[in-house]
Parts: C-alpha cells; structure tokens; sequence
C-alpha cells in the first residue's frame, strides 16, 4: 500500500515563520528544488528557509 506524499510546494508557501515541516529524506531533490524555487517567487517578501538532515528526515524551517 503506499502512503500519500505531503505536497512541498503548497506547504512551503503555507508556512510562516519559525514553523518547521519534515519530509522523508528520499525525497530531499524536490524538496531542495521546490525551497529554490518558493524562495525566488516569495523574495520580495523575504521568506527564507534552513534545510536540516535528521536521520532518514528532512527538518525545513521558514527563518524570514
């Protein structure tokens, strides 16, 4: 059975400041991708994230 992937990009975009969002460490590409990606269309509005490696999980935390 497999499991239903958490969306990155609209969760990203949902996250507000200090907030922090895991995902398995398998999908580390798009969510490097997708971090780029939301950080460049939300610039003027100064998101910023930090990418931590926790085990076999990716810890995302909005910092601006």
């Amino acid at each position: 059975m497999e499991m239903k992937k958490k969306p990155v990009t609209p969760v990203l975009k949902k996250m507000s400041r200090g907030e922090v969002q895991t995902w398995p460490v398998e999908r580390s590409t798009s969510v490097m991708v997708s971090i780029g990606r939301v950080q460049r269309e939300m610039r003027r509005d100064g998101v910023k994230f930090s990418v931590k490696t926790k085990g076999l999980v990716l810890e995302v935390t909005r910092t601006a």
